[in-house]
């Protein structure tokens, strides 16, 4: 099947839209502000564009859990990486307890291997409903650094996002991403930046670039395990 666009995609790119609408209409010699007043308009789309970002992988991934709760996917079709997190998480708030407490009795409990709602997500036979929390995976790595899009790919079973969005796009799709980062966190530190309305369509176009590879990568990633369905 050909690659089609996720909702979260599209989102974005709607929203991306309206922005550079906006730069690009301030932008113009006879529109009366300020150089002040552009430059903050200018460095609002460049945060806004990070937070887009943002929203965009929590959209994709919380979509994606979405699909196989509402179709009914088997345990068997969701990718091991999930489903492994998952069971690793859950464990590890058990242990941290332990640690804490060194209650051996409650930990017993919560570990019994009769426990099935810790251990369903190695049952390959049961379907899907709430086996994983797509919040889990995503919410302490939503920020888009190359760190935590590395963390967080990997937990859907994209071992090497970057790997795979430069084989498809032929460029060093992390170095971009890290250019634009520089300019968004000097933006945040108050730092002086001037920018131009090139400046921001040059950002607008490297992370739409970005974030097509991304999806595209997911897209292929999905479909070889799950199926087009779940996308």
């Amino acid at each position: 099947m050909p690659y089609s666009r996720s909702r979260a995609r599209q989102e974005f790119e709607n929203k991306s839209v309206e922005l550079v609408s906006l730069a690009r209409q301030i932008s113009y010699k006879n529109v009366a502000l300020s150089y002040e007043h552009k430059n903050l308009i200018f460095q609002s789309t460049i945060v806004l564009l990070c937070s887009s970002l943002e929203e965009y992988l929590r959209v994709f991934i919380e979509d994606l859990f979405f699909n196989y709760k509402s179709l009914s996917a088997t345990i068997s079709e969701i990718p091991v990486n999930p489903r492994t997190f998952s069971l690793f998480h859950k464990q590890r708030t058990i242990y941290e307890g332990f640690i804490n407490n060194r209650d051996e009795f409650k930990i017993l409990d919560r570990l019994n291997i009769t426990n099935q709602r810790l251990y369903s997500v190695v049952d390959s036979t049961q379907t899907f409903v709430d086996h994983i929390d797509s919040k889990m995976i995503v919410n302490d790595k939503k920020y888009p650094s190359p760190k935590n899009l590395k963390i967080l790919f990997n937990r859907i079973g994209i071992k090497s996002i970057f790997n795979e969005t430069d084989r498809i796009g032929k460029k060093n799709y992390e170095l971009l991403l890290r250019s634009f980062l520089d300019v968004r966190e000097t933006i945040a530190h108050q730092e002086s930046t001037d920018l131009t309305f090139n400046d921001v369509k040059r950002n607008f176009k490297n992370i739409t670039d970005l974030l097509d590879k991304l999806d595209r990568a997911s897209y292929s990633h999905i479909c070889s395990i799950s199926g087009q369905k779940y996308w």
